[in-house]
């Protein structure tokens, strides 16, 4: 019966369906964090962080960017990686580019700003109202960074693709007035539809 066996497994693996199941089995699955959907994010961009575990242990630096829906940050120097940008059809040549990469949300814990140690934080409300982070070893507070600490303001100057003032409110559609009644009758029904 084991040379039966033998020859059905062969014969699975000469079909493509066959290798590619048996492909599918012989990949592992590699090392997942499991995936805990967390609301409460105590961590925001511009915040000063420690690793407390991997290979990046006791690394701090400042969060670039927080990924909510992989429940990742990437930290300022932490996890370097080198990656490789292509040549560009306008000419830049191809190089090699050293940039962070991103640390599990459970690996990464803040920075207490009394002590410089990493902490765990609780939520408290001041006298005003206003809702704090709270270090729990020492209980100072730990401000929240200003979000658009590193952001450029939006240029206000009038570029060659902007429309001018004065162009705003110039009709350049032709048959503007025969399909009038059109463009509004959708407004109209609903204005019908509420006051009834």
């Amino acid at each position: 019966s084991s040379s039966t066996h033998r020859q059905m497994n062969s014969s699975l693996l000469l079909s493509n369906w066959g290798r590619n199941v048996a492909k599918k089995l012989m990949k592992s699955k590699g090392k997942l964090k499991p995936t805990v959907d967390t609301t409460r994010w105590n961590i925001v961009r511009g915040d000063e962080v420690q690793v407390i575990q991997g290979p990046q242990e006791g690394q701090k630096g400042k969060v670039l960017q927080v990924l909510r829906k992989d429940n990742r940050i990437i930290i300022e120097g932490v996890n370097m990686r080198s990656r490789i940008v292509k040549a560009t059809m306008s000419g830049a040549p191809g190089r090699k580019v050293i940039k962070p990469c991103s640390v599990h949300y459970s690996n990464v814990m803040l920075i207490d700003p009394s002590t410089g140690e990493p902490t765990k934080i609780s939520r408290r409300f001041l006298e005003d109202g206003s809702k704090v982070r709270v270090s729990k070893k020492t209980g100072t507070v730990i401000p929240k960074p200003d979000p658009l600490f590193d952001r450029n303001p939006r240029s206000i100057v009038v570029g060659p693709k902007d429309t001018s003032p004065l162009d705003v409110f110039k009709v350049t559609f032709a048959d503007y007035e025969k399909y009038l009644p059109f463009i509004y009758a959708n407004e109209k029904k609903k204005q019908g539809n509420t006051s009834t």
